[in-house]
């Protein structure tokens, strides 16, 4: 993968004109950092970036990517947009949002967790998004099996990694 942020690379008119694949994500807003994401086939003597993705997103967070090799998809996050690909069928999967920015992507098996400022979601490895949950910070989670405890101010609540339903309460 090549990858800049905050600007777009020199020859990106080149990397486009050469890609098999390009999305160039509408900006959500005028301001922002621009991203650019380009992923080269790994087996091929091809030197371009085979899919290229651009995106601007706000200046507050940090992009976050995860691959997961055995389905092909790959999460990107960045500002308050969330997108997957299928990168061996080059096509996008989801767009999603989240408020307030999005934090990271944490592989739990088959799940894929998002945590961010104001929500934390559940989507298969397959790119399909399962679940979310309000929170509000300070936040944080822990796996263990196929629950997952929110720790949301202070309140502990357990959910099904799978359906999102409510497995336990605890009020600490």
């Amino acid at each position: 993968m090549l990858i800049e942020d905050g600007s777009l690379p020199r020859i990106y008119d080149s990397y486009v004109k050469n890609a098999a694949f390009v999305d160039q994500v509408e900006p959500s807003a005028l301001k922002g950092r621009d991203l650019f994401l380009g992923v080269c086939d790994a087996g091929s003597s091809h030197r371009w970036p085979e899919i290229v993705i651009t995106q601007r997103y706000e200046d507050a967070s940090h992009p976050g990517f995860l691959v997961v090799p055995e389905t092909s998809i790959l999460f990107i996050g960045a500002g308050e947009r969330l997108l997957g690909y299928n990168v061996e069928r080059r096509e996008k999967v989801f767009e999603d949002r989240t408020d307030y920015g999005f934090w990271g992507w944490t592989r739990q098996e088959d799940y894929i967790l998002m945590a961010a400022e104001l929500e934390f979601g559940v989507w298969r490895k397959t790119g399909e998004k399962l679940w979310s949950a309000f929170v509000e910070p300070p936040w944080s989670f822990n796996v263990s099996g196929e629950t997952v405890e929110l720790d949301i101010m202070g309140q502990l609540k357990t959910f099904s990694l799978e359906t999102g339903a409510v497995a336990l309460t605890n009020v600490s």
